[in-house]
């Protein structure tokens, strides 16, 4: 990579971390607030008040003119992905503890780095591998899976995580053909008619408090989806992949003051493998853009 490059990477890690804070924030409250609201409801705030940042977005791009997409059935595709890890997110967070979640959705860097070098082209060092088997090592000691049971709801979500990978890589390959705007005009606006479609059955009409936190909600996902699609424009999928690990830190936070969650004994000890992973990541996208502007 040149010197922009690896500063452009350096950039696109700052932004990724940015969104992670906001994402677990906004999982936390699909997770309050999902004993009292259905997942499509749910999902119905989270892509329509979304589309109030996204419409800032394209005002400042041009106008409407500019989400005219070039590759359509790409476009479309992803759309399909990205509702599928949607909707199985949003249904599992209120059926188990957050910080379980959180652990098995930390496959899905190991989707994204293997999805990368078919889909992408991306070339995946050796070191990088080993940052994403020892982050995911710290996870397999998080589950417990010797005493763990396997059931529907985290096949569910394992399914979901496989979603959330595949969809992550196809924003970094559309990148390459529509601007930012596009992917997130497109995402938002057909998560929301099928959100609306899917809540309809179901509604329930908000008190007037949850009426802030349904909108916040949308908000927080509309600003970190913004900055999680802008972080993958700038670096490979391979060097963004073992930060999700992280989050893991306000997986802990929201679980326990939150929901009074007690994360268990293997939470502890693989977590400074999970969040290892990441910070030597982080170093070595430093030390390399320091090198090459010296």
């Amino acid at each position: 990579m040149s010197a922009p490059n690896k500063q452009a990477a350096l950039h696109g890690i700052y932004l990724k971390m940015s969104a992670l804070v906001l994402f677990c924030t906004m999982d936390a409250m699909v997770k309050g607030l999902g004993d009292t609201y259905g997942s499509f409801q749910l999902m119905l705030f989270r892509s329509a008040i979304a589309m109030v940042p996204v419409a800032v977005l394209i005002w400042r791009a041009g106008g409407l003119k500019i989400v005219r997409a070039n590759r359509p059935w790409l476009q479309a595709f992803r759309v399909c992905v990205g509702f599928g890890s949607l909707l199985g997110f949003f249904y599992v967070f209120p059926r188990m503890p957050l910080v379980d979640a959180y652990a098995i959705s930390f496959a899905a860097p190991l989707f994204m780095v293997a999805l990368s070098v078919p889909l992408l082209g991306e070339a995946v060092g050796w070191r990088r591998w080993s940052a994403v088997a020892v982050g995911f090592a710290g996870v397999l000691i998080m589950l417990d899976p010797w005493g763990m049971e396997i059931h529907a709801v985290s096949l569910i979500l394992l399914a979901a995580t496989f979603c959330y990978a595949l969809s992550t890589v196809l924003v970094r390959l559309l990148s390459r053909h529509d601007h930012d705007v596009v992917t997130l005009f497109w995402f938002s606006l057909a998560a929301s008619a099928v959100s609306l479609i899917g809540a309809i059955p179901e509604w329930i009409w908000p008190a007037p408090l949850d009426w802030v936190w349904l909108i916040l909600l949308g908000l927080l996902g509309g600003v970190a989806q913004i900055l999680i699609t802008r972080a993958w424009r700038l670096a490979p999928a391979a060097v963004l992949a073992p930060f999700d690990y992280t989050s893991i830190v306000l997986a802990v936070l929201f679980g326990y003051l939150w929901f009074r969650e007690e994360p268990s004994w293997t939470v502890w000890l693989g977590l400074p493998l999970v969040i290892g992973s990441g910070l030597y990541i982080l170093h070595r996208e430093r030390v390399r853009a320091h090198q090459k502007t010296s």
